[in-house]
């Protein structure tokens, strides 16, 4: 597909085509980026300590009392600060947040904001498997039998979910090919090979078995812009001439960007090469070297010494 526009020149152009055609963003939740990393336990505690802030004394308070009957009165969570336990603690947080403002949160189906969401509401079946799992940890976590069994079983299923989603995809019944999907696929791969490195830390064991990857693109992918790409084609590129310098040099690095499949016109361009720069930017594959590393981390993390709230013993 040659050469690919670079990330930020791809991001500036963004911006300016969202402007005149509002297509999806196609960004993953930055939790995933920030819990599934080597310093999962610092971004876990600066994302409480924000979710926190954004609260008023007495949603603080109800936050914390929901905190408190889950995990008592210690208000330690086992692994808490690593891999999918932070994961599932900062969905916890923003879960809890959400109720304490009398919002309706859902308790089933896939965790809002985490996945994306397809034009037809489609999600790919693993995305309400690791949604169903990353509910259920903090109940668990500091069961390690239980925790155990339940990520193995849950493994199990997103093996399952790969398999099926095999059949559904040669009987074309399913947007396989659209741009969300693609990118939620992605996020099934991180999200399986992240809880294989979760249950190996369990054990501590360090022989991880890679699960199979399904960042490869479609030959054809759909994109789907709130939009007729032709008609506002002039549009996007007056725009553009009107743009700061920074935008405009970054129209003409992506110009130079060569393949036989590349859309004709911009604005579908524009929203290819962002996707194309998400799908080429693994969010947690560490190579073999560091599994080590990886399975190592333990990080215990204390949601009483880190609450601004009063802990009520």
């Amino acid at each position: 597909m040659g050469n690919m526009c670079p990330g930020e020149d791809a991001a500036l152009l963004a911006s300016v085509a969202r402007d005149i055609c509002p297509f999806p963003n196609y960004n993953p939740s930055p939790l995933f980026g920030k819990m599934l990393s080597f310093n999962s336990s610092l971004q876990l505690r600066d994302h409480y300590r924000t979710v926190q802030s954004s609260l008023t004394p007495k949603q603080l308070e109800d936050f914390t009392q929901g905190l408190r009957t889950t995990f008592g009165r210690e208000g330690k969570v086992t692994h808490g600060g690593v891999g999918l336990v932070a994961l599932s603690l900062a969905v916890l947080f923003d879960t809890l947040a959400r109720k304490a403002r009398g919002e309706w949160v859902s308790d089933s189906g896939p965790i809002p904001g985490l996945f994306l969401k397809g034009p037809r509401g489609y999600y790919p079946p693993h995305v309400y498997t690791a949604s169903e799992y990353l509910r259920l940890v903090p109940h668990i976590a500091n069961n390690p039998t239980r925790m155990r069994e339940e990520s193995e079983r849950y493994l199990k299923q997103l093996k399952i979910d790969d398999l099926s989603l095999d059949k559904v995809v040669k009987s074309d019944r399913i947007p396989i090919r659209e741009e969300i999907t693609a990118v939620n696929m992605m996020l099934g791969f991180f999200f399986a090979t992240s809880l294989q490195y979760h249950i190996h830390r369990i054990n501590s064991m360090l022989d991880v078995h890679g699960f199979r990857s399904r960042t490869e693109e479609p030959d054809e992918m759909v994109f789907n812009l709130n939009c007729d790409p032709e008609a506002v084609h002039n549009e996007f590129l007056a725009e553009v001439q009107k743009s700061d310098r920074r935008t405009q040099d970054a129209f003409e690095n992506c110009k130079t960007v060569q393949g036989r499949d590349l859309p004709k016109t911009w604005l579908h361009r524009v929203a290819w090469f962002e996707w194309l720069h998400i799908m080429h930017i693994p969010l947690f594959t560490p190579g073999i070297a560091s599994f080590s590393s990886m399975v190592g981390q333990r990080g215990e993390f204390d949601l009483k010494a880190n609450a601004l709230g009063k802990w009520v013993e």
